[in-house]
């Protein structure tokens, strides 16, 4: 059994100064108060350059439909489009909004509604090293970049086995993550012993969240807090997941995407590298030497398409690479946005090929034979 690595305290404080540099700037402004000029927001005389990213949200917390956005560009270009906004805006209504900048880019990275992105990467580490101390947790990832920040943590106490799968041994913990979009968030964390592979996901249901550090949001964390530690960290639930995901086989749409996570993380890791981890590639030419055009297949038939692989290879494969892979030195946040990305494809409500019957009792033939067939439709 694989032995887990944690971080030293000089390693937690070297990484927690980064995050704290990592920092983006929030600001809140009213629609009248900025123009939009070309492709910059003007704000008291200043021009902040606006990534297309960006200009897509403010859009959205306009309401101003996207259908109807994408044709005015077509039309009339981009120019018409801003202009629009900006007579859109000053129609009387003061909405407010939360304006993402990304100090190192210079530039706004996103615009959300008001009261969102209130907490800084400080506050949120300040707080995380509390509950580190008060549950004897141990920091196994700590990774930070202008999108958010990332803590992994693992508990002694929290070691279990899945009945029946000899290799599947996990030690909880908690996730916890803070970006502008979500504030707070944490999750339970697992670490796969066999391999160290990590993971977590926002689809347990002991997900919880918090936008801001007043205290009734913190004594509410704090009561959650207590009620992760009272089962271990466990998530309800994830035994069944697991055994179901074992037994599940992954559609090519899902392998598909498992492969898109981890090229993601770095425009480095190619198509090729990827198959270590998610082979695709072979799932893909099995269906050609039976003599079927994958090129040809729609998003619908990917997803209906078995892989051969289960869902919880697959998943294992994603978090195998976000755990072990330091070839091609992604950041730590990176990693964990991966990690969380194969916790949400475990965590899935429903597989692609979750509800098929295997069984066709009728591959050698119809119900019915022509005649009945005939009578039925009227054919007599």
């Amino acid at each position: 059994m694989a032995t887990i690595t944690t971080l030293s305290q000089q390693e937690f404080d070297r990484r927690k100064a980064e995050a704290n540099g990592q920092d983006i700037i929030r600001k809140e402004v009213h629609a009248a108060d900025f123009e939009i000029t070309g492709n910059s927001i003007k704000i008291d005389g200043v021009n902040i350059p606006l990534s297309d990213h960006a200009f897509d949200r403010l859009l959205g917390l306009m309401r101003i439909p996207k259908a109807f956005a994408k044709r005015l560009k077509e039309q009339f270009g981009e120019n018409a489009l801003r202009q629009m906004v900006s007579l859109f805006k000053n129609s009387g209504k003061r909405d407010v909004f939360t304006l993402i900048v990304d100090p190192k880019k210079k530039q706004i990275s996103n615009v959300l509604p008001q009261g969102y992105g209130a907490i800084s990467n400080g506050g949120m580490i300040d707080l995380v090293e509390r509950y580190i101390d008060q549950y004897n947790l141990d920091v196994t990832h700590f990774g930070s970049d202008p999108t958010g920040c990332t803590i992994n943590t693992v508990s002694d106490s929290g070691i279990f086995h899945v009945p029946g799968m000899d290799n599947e041994v996990f030690q909880t913990g908690v996730s916890f993550t803070n970006s502008p979009q979500r504030g707070l968030e944490v999750t339970p964390f697992l670490n796969r012993l066999v391999c160290t592979n990590g993971m977590t996901s926002r689809g347990f249901s002991e997900k919880f969240g918090l936008m801001n550090l007043n205290q009734q949001s913190i004594d509410k964390f704090n009561d959650h807090m207590l009620n992760l530690a009272s089962t271990g960290f466990q998530p309800a639930g994830f035994i069944d997941q697991i055994k179901k995901a074992n037994n599940t086989n992954a559609s090519l749409a899902e392998l598909k995407s498992a492969v898109s996570g981890i090229m993601a993380t770095n425009k480095a890791v190619g198509y090729d590298f990827a198959q270590r981890y998610i082979p695709l590639e072979r799932s893909l030419k099995q269906y050609q030497m039976a003599g079927v055009d994958t090129n040809l297949l729609s998003n619908k038939q990917m997803q209906t398409a078995d892989s051969g692989v289960t869902v919880w290879e697959m998943v294992n494969g994603m978090t195998n690479f976000a755990s072990n892979q330091s070839k091609f030195n992604i950041g730590d946040n990176q990693m964990g946005n991966l990690m969380v990305r194969a916790g949400g494809m475990l965590t899935k409500k429903d597989y692609d090929l979750g509800d098929r019957i295997n069984v066709n009792p009728f591959a050698g033939g119809q119900l019915l034979t022509a005649s009945q067939s005939a009578a039925i439709m009227g054919n007599r």
